[in-house]
């Protein structure tokens, strides 16, 4: 019996960043996630990596209109599964 797996749908959003006296890098990401304890930034990339920035404290970061609708669409989403689980009770 074959299982079918279910592929996920993520939203991609371009993760700008620079260090204080360095260019501008781009990367396309799925998530990202700040590590305060080791001041660490790690980016999730499509392909199920990882990509880490080191010292975060010595960058700058710039997140566009890509980034603002996936942070839209989570929400709505979110909300969404919220109400069906308030009509199932």
């Amino acid at each position: 019996m074959k299982k079918e797996v279910e592929e996920q749908d993520y939203m991609v959003y371009n993760f700008k960043w620079k260090e204080i006296k360095g260019e501008w890098q781009t990367l396309e990401v799925i998530a990202h996630k700040f590590y305060e304890e080791s001041d660490r930034m790690v980016l999730f990339k499509q392909n199920g990596g990882i990509f880490e920035i080191p010292c975060w404290s010595e960058n700058y970061s710039d997140l566009g209109e890509d980034w603002a609708e996936k942070v839209k669409k989570q929400k709505n989403d979110e909300l969404e599964t919220n109400k069906e689980g308030d009509a199932s009770t």
